[in-house]
């Protein structure tokens, strides 16, 4: 009887080792391996693609779980596009368990991968990957700030060395690991017009100083924080804060907003400098939160959904020429999924690439 129970108990184990693992809140993991095609010899793409492959497996492998056929066929096109696009947005980790040529032509991966269809912008790690992928742009802050019983001044931003609301702002952005520009070298700058300019809202003046402190990444906007009339208790004062900012990417030729936001907040306090102080730091969190957001979904949009770049290209002797080097984009650039010649003229070609990436990547 004991050696049956025994018996029993080895075979529960091993049932429960072949069982796919999951963790509560972890998400799914899964095995599974990818290939991908070398082509011109570039074995480092067909490393990426085989990697896109394996996730993409894991990811579907996931969504058979969650998802009925029924639901797979009528919403088809919705789970395709989410999963060829989406594929590493779903996945919060993975591990490569091995990896080379299969074949003198093929590249294969088996990863390990943790699948969450969760909401990934609170997962830090997918968020260092998703900064990492949009080229880990360089953020600068220039937020004016006005605390109770400060003069206003159009020069108050240059007069103290680090603000409340920079710093708050600052720290929550770092937090997310994005690369911050030091604010002392903003403050340093000789260009004080442009930079009140920027303050209030010009992206031009704002886009010429992120270029010369090498920022991709603009925070402006003003805080100022009051004392609310009406309300004294035991000599507590109301200190109320006001800020506003907008995020600016200077990636394009003239200034785009990625986003804008305002918090208000309110801080009792015996003094009131200090119930301002707290007032503006608290509302200053709040809002780099919802920009955080706002910049993450907005990238997230930008980096895994295909872009289209043109693409010129001189020296070209032949159509044969230009056809060759068309399929050279199309199977051995990382990232391009669609390559379509318009033209050519006088050795010079016009393309239209689809890229899951943007125009810098391509180059």
């Amino acid at each position: 009887m004991e050696l049956k129970f025994y018996h029993f108990v080895i075979l529960l184990l091993v049932a429960l080792l072949l069982l796919p693992a999951q963790s509560p809140g972890q998400g799914l993991q899964v095995q599974t391996v990818g290939v991908g095609s070398i082509t011109y010899g570039d074995v480092a793409a067909a490393r990426d693609r085989a990697i896109d492959d394996a996730l993409r497996k894991a990811v579907e492998q996931a969504l058979g779980t969650y998802i009925d056929s029924q639901t797979k066929v009528e919403n088809y096109m919705v789970v395709e596009d989410r999963i060829l696009n989406w594929s590493r947005g779903y996945v919060s980790n993975y591990k490569i368990l091995s990896e080379g040529k299969k074949a003198p032509e093929v590249y294969e991966v088996q990863v390990a991968a943790t699948v969450d269809q969760s909401d990934l912008k609170n997962d830090a790690d997918a968020v260092r990957n998703l900064i990492q992928g949009m080229g880990n742009p360089r953020v600068m802050f220039m937020i004016d700030e006005q605390n109770i019983g400060d003069s206003p001044d159009r020069y108050h931003y240059f007069q103290v060395d680090m603000n409340v609301a920079e710093t708050a702002m600052i720290n929550r952005f770092m937090e997310k690991n994005f690369d911050v520009v030091d604010p002392a070298t903003v403050r340093q700058s000789r260009e004080r017009d442009s930079i009140v300019a920027a303050i209030n809202g010009d992206p031009q003046a704002a886009k010429a100083i992120a270029t010369r402190l090498n920022a991709e990444v603009v925070v402006t906007g003003k805080a100022i924080a009051k004392v609310a009339s009406g309300f004294n208790l035991a000599g507590m004062k109301s200190c109320q804060a006001n800020i506003t900012a907008r995020v600016i990417d200077i990636d394009a030729d003239v200034g785009t907003i990625l986003a804008t936001g305002s918090k208000h907040a309110a801080f009792p306090h015996i003094d009131e400098v200090t119930g301002g102080t707290k007032a503006i730091e608290k509302a200053a969190n709040a809002l780099a939160d919802e920009l955080i957001n706002k910049i993450l979904e907005k990238w997230r949009g930008k980096y895994y959904s295909m872009n289209n770049v043109k693409l010129m290209v001189m020296g070209l002797g032949s159509y044969t020429e230009a056809s060759n080097f068309k399929n050279s984009l199309q199977y051995a650039v990382r990232g391009a999924k669609n390559v379509f010649q318009r033209n050519i003229v006088a050795g010079t070609a016009e393309f239209d690439v689809q890229i899951s990436g943007n125009a810098e990547q391509l180059a």
